[in-house]
């Protein structure tokens, strides 16, 4: 009969091998030894398991991280415990709760390890479950079934969030909008219909959405727009850009038609610092516009009353100036390098405003923020330069190029460039004689595309185009390989202190070198003295600019200002574009 001990051993070897998953392997984890259950739950024989590398089993789940930290445990003799996914030999993947223990010799030299496993994957396929539940439980809650959208509830947690975010730095845009024809659309086509019409806009509106463009159905027809970590300008080129986008036609069930839409905006936190408020005033906002006729977008201004009210004055004194002709164009001489070459010239608007004077556009600036002000005075501006330069041309003036500068509403459609083409052919002109300044703030944000596509039209018809105020605000040498451009004007915050900065002197010389090297002219802007002259002329600058020269001149008095004009200073080709070491006489000329 069987002594006790052995009795126990026994039934616990049998426990353990009808339950748990059992091996032992050396210290290079070599197999010596596995139980049934460990040959049923791998699928290998015990023959294919013994002398195999424990690798075997790995399911490639793990990071070679995870195991470095499990051997570095039981090397130290301690006792490790995790879960572990494993192989089967077909290919499938088992879960295993796993013990290791660490066996030493009498001595107290490490010899192998025993390692006592569970099979556990049935837990980790429930709570595999169990998250996937909770996430379409998420899903149902917070997305919009029709659209697949965020719904309103998804819309007020995300407000809640970035309302706290943001700030004067950050500020955060709000924008509500509504389909100005939905009703139309249920009542004449059936509700189907009306679906169809919500899922295109959604649609549309998801190709804006990014980490700082969040889009929400608040339910009927009614989407909001949050932009984030924007400055007002790019918000609104891309508020534009939606509303555009939005206004393409759709097709359903073989009817197409055009729908338009009208916005609300309200910021954080110039209109309010709360989510509820900020929502009240984007409402009042998107209210306004479909009480002023719909398909347009409004910002919240109530609590600036009086300055929508001279704002509106203004706009009004502007079209009636130019109903009236109190606006014109003066024009300030750009001077060639080569003297043998002709003056070229920059058109400047001027407003002989009946109470002020004679004012320039920084002025009026508020009242050109308006796009359709913005598209009407630009038209202007392109039609009187024209006119211009053909009497220029019949008055016998030598004048090289005529320079005018753009805004985005210039290129917005294709009205600008049609005009211009159609004049260029009635006046006798040719495109090559008229340069166009664009600013490279045109062409940032999303929408620009069709832009660049109008700019490249007139550039391929001869149209100089230039870079204007290269050097501020958004300057980037993507834009130097991506706009079509010809000549870089260096802004005159770099010209002025040039004499006297060495910081400015090397930004000039900068970018002189880089323009010249891709094959562009430059001209500098805020040429006031002599010396200033004669320093970029030896620094390579092709053309100058400034009240030196002279200053804006109205056209009656434009002959008279250029026989005036003072000569270039008396410096030869050969000295010009100084190699780098050749600085002393800069070095004079800057007083250093």
């Amino acid at each position: 009969m069987m002594d006790e001990p052995a009795e126990v051993a026994d039934l616990i070897r049998d426990a353990l091998d009808n339950a748990a998953i059992v091996a032992r392997t050396d210290l290079k984890g070599t197999i010596t030894f596995v139980n049934r259950k460990f040959c049923e739950i791998s699928g290998y024989s015990r023959e294919e398991l013994l002398g195999a590398n424990h690798r075997i089993l790995r399911s490639g789940l793990h990071d070679s991280g995870f195991f470095r930290e499990m051997y570095r445990a039981i090397a130290q003799g301690t006792v490790w415990h995790g879960e572990i996914c494993n192989r089967r030999k077909n290919g499938e993947i088992y879960w295993v709760d796993t013990t290791i223990v660490p066996h030493f010799d009498p001595q107290g030299k490490l010899t192998s390890y025993t390692s006592v496993r569970f099979d556990i994957t049935a837990r980790k396929i429930a709570e595999r479950d169990l998250r996937l539940n909770r996430s379409q439980l998420e899903r149902a809650v917070n997305i919009d079934p029709l659209t697949d959208l965020p719904n309103r509830r998804c819309f007020q947690n995300y407000m809640e969030r970035r309302i706290a975010e943001a700030g004067e730095a950050s500020p955060l845009h709000l924008a509500l909008l509504d389909i100005d024809a939905f009703k139309e659309i249920n009542d004449t086509f059936g509700h189907d219909a009306g679906d169809q019409l919500l899922k295109i806009v959604a649609e549309r509106l998801r190709a804006f959405s990014s980490d700082a463009v969040f889009i929400a159905r608040l339910g009927g027809d009614e989407f909001a727009v949050v932009i984030s970590d924007m400055q007002a300008a790019q918000a609104n080129d891309l508020i534009h850009d939606v509303q555009e986008a939005l206004r393409a036609p759709f097709s359903i069930s073989d009817w197409q038609r055009h729908s338009t839409t009208s916005l609300g905006v309200a910021i954080c936190p110039d209109h309010a610092r709360d989510g509820e408020s900020l929502f009240k005033r984007a409402d009042i906002a998107l209210y306004y516009a479909k009480d002023m006729g719909r398909d347009r977008c409004e910002v919240f201004r109530s609590e600036f009353q009086d300055s929508i009210d001279r704002r509106a004055e203004l706009l009004d004194e502007i079209e009636a100036g130019l109903d009236d002709g109190q606006f014109a164009m003066n024009y300030q001489p750009i001077v060639n390098a080569d003297p043998q070459e002709p003056v070229s010239l920059e058109a400047l608007l001027r407003w002989q405003h009946p109470r002020l004077g004679t004012i320039s556009p920084e002025r009026f600036a508020s009242g050109m923020n308006d796009p359709a002000i913005q598209a009407e005075i630009g038209l202007f501006v392109m039609q009187r330069v024209l006119s211009d330069f053909a009497a220029m041309r019949r008055q016998g003036l030598a004048i090289g190029r005529v320079a005018l500068n753009l805004t985005n509403a210039d290129l917005r459609s294709d009205t600008f460039s049609n005009r211009f083409f159609e004049l260029c052919e009635t006046l006798d002109i040719m495109p090559s004689d008229i340069c166009m300044e664009v600013t490279e703030g045109m062409f940032l944000g999303r929408g620009t595309a069709s832009m660049r596509a109008r700019l490249t039209r007139l550039h391929s018809a001869g149209v100089e185009v230039a870079l204007d105020d290269f050097g501020t605000g958004y300057a980037s040498l993507t834009h130097l390989r991506q706009l079509p451009f010809d000549r870089l004007k260096i802004d005159r915050s770099f010209i002025t202190n040039i004499m006297k900065s060495q910081e400015d002197l090397a930004i000039v010389r900068g970018i002189i070198g880089i323009a010249h090297s891709l094959g562009k002219r430059v001209t500098a802007e805020g040429v006031e003295t002599a010396d200033h002259a004669e320093l970029l002329l030896r620094l390579g600058c092709d053309h100058l600019q400034g009240w030196h020269f002279a200053k804006a001149t109205p056209t009656a008095l434009l002959g008279d200002v250029l026989i005036s004009m003072p000569a270039l200073p008396p410096v030869g080709k050969a000295k010009r574009s100084a190699p780098p070491e050749d600085d002393t006489r800069l070095a004079t000329l800057s007083g250093k």
